[in-house]
């Protein structure tokens, strides 16, 4: 049993299984690069400088629970605690955990709905922290049940996620401004601040300097300057600042299960959809370009970072943190710039864990104005949103997956402009985030099989066995709009086991196909017995060996380029099945 169930959790997170990656052209550094400290330490404080503009996500979660900045302060600490956790563990290159990818990590947009939500209902941080902890729980159960994440939470809907957490931040950012119903609407130096704001970050991103990848910190910098000069500090500014400390452990909140109510709970487990969508679309898309001859995800490392995501989510529940997750712009700035190496990826866990054990730094930011605050957040929000529409049209848009992403954004967009009906009737979904994000994906669900075809044929084994069934199948992927390389791969095994069967001197063979949203599967039955099972690799002294040994051999060259091919005795003789990723 426990050899068995040792077998199983290698075959679904054993680094073995991993698929080769060829390096692409023009990076500067690869995964496996060695650059200079100087340049490791300079990349990992551009990848800081983005990962530190989310840190306006806890503290408006902080600022829904409690006025109290050094609450804020603690919380925040917290959460820059968890997030070097889930940077941490996605770095690993031994063990069951880890993507291995160098993935900088921030704190999630997804839960940003049921941490109001929690402030509404009363909740305190102990709250979070059960709440949290209770997903993270959840995120690991579901690591090993999703088998086919692809088609679970295809490109369509992690796209639709990833731009709806750009809706979030831009209805944060108005609510930071006082633009919603209940707020106080800013005056004449607020709104300077903000567009003062946003013009010089959009200046130093344009200016191709190397102050650009600093635009957001710089921009802030200006907002900070403009709203000091022209208005005065917060009351109590002074003495909040003075009593944090330089140097201290953060203080856990340890998880208050007592105040935990369904609806607040069933929040937290549907924003988890969007959760996982984020982390598996930030894995498979550095692992896109971190790979040459990349054609779809490789599943072992993206199961494994999809582990460390449910254990860094637990240790952010256990010391009372918000969320952490992946750093969307942050991979991007890796992509942008050719840096995948993890030595950059471990140069940034010491400055997380230094910022989260120096509350005074961290007190400055949560006391940035709130105009300041905003700009941030609609400059961000914009760049993730145009993320989401990359991510969307990753593939063509057919009309089953025009109506995903249609549904999705739709759903999302009408809890953003009425939140105060979802509020009354469905808290639970009262967030764009959580309701868009289960609306993309039932959708997805629910359409599968609508999308589902099928294709069956028999062919008389004979000398031209080979080309007719080969010839079925071009006309089934045509047919279709298979990828060309499913489709000659197919058709090179089909023609290959149809002569295999032929010297067997069978009689018929029963072809039947059948599409589903990620893959082809194809059956073979015909009346006789199995075919031996292909070697791991094929040897040219196969050929001159025994009988056996040379259908090994041609089954295995048949074979070779299929996901899988297994076999079964049917009481009609031998059914095999072929799976192609398409």
């Amino acid at each position: 049993m426990v050899e068995w169930l040792s077998r199983r959790l290698d075959n679904f997170l054993g680094r073995t299984q991993d698929r080769s990656m060829q390096v692409p052209p023009g990076l500067v550094c690869w995964l496996d690069g060695r650059p200079s400290n100087l340049m490791a330490l300079g990349l990992a404080l551009q990848h800081l400088a983005v990962q530190s503009v989310y840190f306006v996500l806890p503290a408006a979660a902080a600022a829904a629970i409690s006025p109290d900045p050094l609450d804020a302060t603690r919380f925040l600490c917290l959460s820059i605690l968890a997030a070097a956790m889930w940077q941490t563990l996605q770095l690993l290159t031994r063990g069951p955990v880890g993507s291995g990818y160098p993935i900088p990590a921030t704190h999630s947009a997804a839960l940003l709905g049921a941490y109001m939500l929690t402030g509404h209902a009363g909740g305190s941080f102990g709250t979070i922290s059960a709440m949290v902890l209770l997903a993270g729980l959840a995120s690991i159960g579901l690591t090993f049940v999703m088998h086919r994440m692809r088609v679970l939470m295809p490109n369509e809907v992690a796209g639709v996620v990833v731009m709806l957490i750009g809706v979030a931040l831009i209805s944060l950012g108005t609510r930071q401004l006082g633009l919603q119903p209940g707020g106080i609407p800013p005056d004449s130096v607020g709104l300077g601040v903000v567009f003062g704001s946003l013009a010089m970050m959009v200046a130093v991103g344009l200016s191709r300097t190397r102050a650009a990848p600093f635009s957001v910190l710089i921009g802030a910098l200006v907002g900070v300057i403009l709203s000091l000069s022209l208005a005065p500090l917060p009351e109590g500014a002074g003495q909040v600042l003075g009593a944090s400390a330089w140097i201290a452990l953060p203080r856990p909140w340890l998880p208050d299960f007592t105040t935990v109510q369904p609806a607040t709970l069933l929040a937290y487990l549907l924003a988890l959809v969007a959760m996982i969508a984020t982390a598996a679309g930030s894995i498979a898309v550095f692992q896109r370009a971190a790979d040459a001859e990349w054609t779809r995800p490789d599943a072992p490392p993206l199961r494994r970072g999809l582990l460390a995501n449910g254990l860094a989510l637990s240790f952010a529940g256990l010391i009372g943190g918000a969320a952490p997750g992946p750093a969307t712009a942050a991979v991007g700035l890796s992509i942008a710039t050719g840096t995948l190496a993890r030595r950059i990826g471990w140069f940034g866990v010491p400055m997380l864990l230094t910022l989260a054990l120096c509350p005074k730094l961290i007190t400055l930011f949560v006391l940035t104005p709130a105009a300041v605050k905003a700009a941030m957040l609609f400059y961000v929000g914009g760049f993730i949103m145009a993320q989401g529409c990359q991510l969307i049209t990753v593939r063509l848009l057919d009309t089953r997956r025009t109506l995903v992403v249609a549904f999705g954004l739709c759903g999302g967009i009408v809890v953003a402009v009425a939140p105060q009906i979802f509020l009354q009737l469905a808290p639970a979904i009262a967030s764009p985030l959580a309701f868009g994000a289960v609306v993309a994906f039932f959708t997805n669900l629910v359409t599968l099989p609508l999308v589902a075809r099928r294709a069956e044929q028999t062919v008389t084994l004979g000398a031209l066995a080979g080309r007719q069934a080969s010839d079925w199948f071009a006309g089934v992927a045509a047919a279709w709009g298979l990828k060309p390389q499913t489709a000659r791969a197919a058709e090179h095994a089909l023609s290959e086991l149809a002569e295999l069967l032929t010297e067997r001197g069978l009689a018929k063979l029963l072809l039947s196909a059948r599409r589903a949203e990620d893959r082809v599967e194809i059956t073979l039955a015909w009346p006789g017995e199995a075919l031996p099972e292909r070697s791991r690799a094929g040897q040219a002294e196969d050929l001159l060996g025994p009988m056996e040994a040379q259908e090994r051999f041609a089954v295995w060259l048949a074979t070779r380029e299929a996901q899988s091919f297994t076999q079964r005795a049917t009481a009609e003789g031998t059914e095999a099945r072929l799976v192609f990723e398409d």
